[in-house]
C-alpha cells in the first residue's frame, strides 16, 4: 500500500521554488487549480509518486469551494518558520472495487474526477473532506487509466518517499486504509501530516515540513 502523493502549502510560488531547489528537486508542471484560489507545482519523485505544492494565486475561491486556501494559510500562520507545511497525503488503491469497499466501510462517498486532457487523467477519490476534521486520515485515490508520465530536471535523483510522519491514531489510519501504508510513521497528537522524507539514489534524504 503506497503513498501516491503528499500535498504541501507554501506562501508563494517563489518560496516553493526556493525550497524545492534547496532539496535538489525539479518541477514538472504547474497550473491554476480552478475555483480554489490556489495554484500548484508538481514534483515527480518516481513513476506514480509525486509532491504537490499549493500556493495562493491572488484569486478568490468560488462560493462553496472546499476551504483549502483557508486551511493552508492557517497552517502557515501557525508555523511561521516553516518554508512548507504538509497539508494532506493520498494513498493509492490499485483496485477500484477495493477503493469503493473501503469508502463504504468508512461511510464516505467516492468522488469521480473526469480527465481534463491526456496530461490530467481521470481519478477516483474517497475520504476527501473527512480529512478536514480528522487531519491524520489520508485520502484514497484510484487511477483507472494510470497516472501521467512526468519528468523534471532534478539536481539529485529522487527514488520516492522514504517516510511520512503523521500525528494521529495508527489504528484509525489502518482501519480506513485496510492496512498500514508503506513508509508511515505515526506520532502522538491529531495534527495530521507533519513532515515527509524524500529518498535519493545516492542514499541521502531530505525532509520537507515541520522541524519542531
Amino acid at each position: 500500500m503506497e503513498i501516491d502523493h503528499v500535498v504541501l502549502a507554501a506562501r508563494s510560488k517563489a518560496d516553493a521554488e526556493k525550497e524545492l531547489k534547496r532539496a535538489g528537486l525539479g518541477i514538472a508542471r504547474g497550473r491554476v487549480i480552478p475555483g480554489l484560489g490556489l495554484s500548484n507545482l508538481v514534483v515527480p519523485l518516481r513513476r506514480g509518486q509525486c509532491l504537490e505544492v499549493h500556493y495562493p494565486n491572488g484569486e478568490s475561491p468560488a462560493p462553496g469551494a472546499p476551504p483549502l486556501l483557508q486551511f493552508d494559510m492557517e497552517a502557515l500562520d501557525t508555523h511561521p518558520s516553516a518554508a512548507m507545511v504538509p497539508m494532506a497525503w493520498l494513498v493509492v488503491i490499485e483496485d477500484e472495487s477495493r477503493l469503493r469497499d473501503l469508502a463504504a466501510a468508512g461511510d464516505e462517498p467516492v468522488h469521480e474526477v473526469p480527465a481534463e486532457d491526456p496530461g490530467y487523467p481521470s481519478y477516483l477519490l474517497a475520504g476527501f473532506g473527512a480529512n478536514f476534521d480528522r487531519r491524520w486520515l489520508p485520502v484514497l485515490i484510484h487511477w483507472p487509466e494510470g497516472t501521467a508520465a512526468l519528468s523534471a530536471a532534478h539536481q539529485r535523483q529522487p527514488v520516492g518517499i522514504a517516510r511520512i510522519e503523521v500525528a494521529g491514531p495508527a489504528e484509525d489510519i489502518q482501519r480506513w486504509c485496510g492496512g498500514e501504508p508503506h513508509g508511515l510513521r505515526t506520532l502522538p497528537g491529531s495534527a495530521g501530516p507533519l513532515r515527509v522524507v524524500i529518498g535519493f539514489a545516492d542514499g541521502t534524504t531530505h525532509t520537507l515540513g515541520l522541524t519542531d
